[in-house]
Parts: structure tokens; C-alpha cells; sequence
């Protein structure tokens, strides 16, 4: 075996063993990549250290629901800013809730 293959299979061992110290890893990785998408990537080392914080399942719930709500106010922000913006130039915008898709 050559060096580089022993490096992946160490690195690959070391991914292993913290992902079974914490698996709250996976599960908040995974949700800040739904969010994130392309953008996740620079993001994977503080969500990696991040995750170690998260200590029981009512931590990650709790993370989970302090994102929701930032991402929430965030999109009504938006909202908000773009419908005061239309008005400054004559048009009244009415925002409802449609049907999921």
C-alpha cells in the first residue's frame, strides 16, 4: 500500500470514529446543507466544531430552532424590505401564504 492510501484510510477511520463520538454531526451538517447549499462547504469547520457543543438530543433541537427562526425573520425581512421598496414606486404588493409545492 502507498502512503497516500494508508493517509485516506486513517483519515477515513478518524471521520468514523467522530462521526460515532457524536452523531449529531451528521444530522447538523446535513441540515445547514440543505439551507446552504454550494455555500456549505466554507462553512464545515466551524459547523464540525459547532456540533461538539451540541451535547444531547434537546441541544440539537434547540439549535435546530434558533436556525429556523433566524431563517424566518430573515425571509420576512426580505420580504418586508422588497414590499417597501414596490410601494416607493406605485405598486402595493399583497404577500399570502401559498400551497406547499
Amino acid at each position: 500500500m502507498t502512503n497516500k492510501e494508508d493517509e485516506k484510510k486513517l483519515e477515513n477511520k478518524n471521520n468514523l470514529l467522530k462521526y460515532v463520538s457524536n452523531p449529531r454531526t451528521f444530522t447538523l451538517k446535513k441540515w445547514m446543507f440543505e439551507i446552504l447549499g454550494g455555500k456549505y462547504t466554507k462553512h464545515d469547520s466551524v459547523l464540525e466544531r459547532i456540533s461538539f457543543s451540541l451535547t444531547t438530543e434537546q441541544d440539537l433541537k434547540d439549535f435546530g430552532s434558533l436556525v429556523t427562526e433566524i431563517y424566518e425573520v430573515a425571509y420576512r425581512k426580505a420580504v418586508e424590505d422588497y414590499k417597501q421598496q414596490a410601494e416607493k414606486m406605485g405598486f402595493k404588493i399583497n404577500v399570502i401564504a401559498g400551497e406547499p409545492s
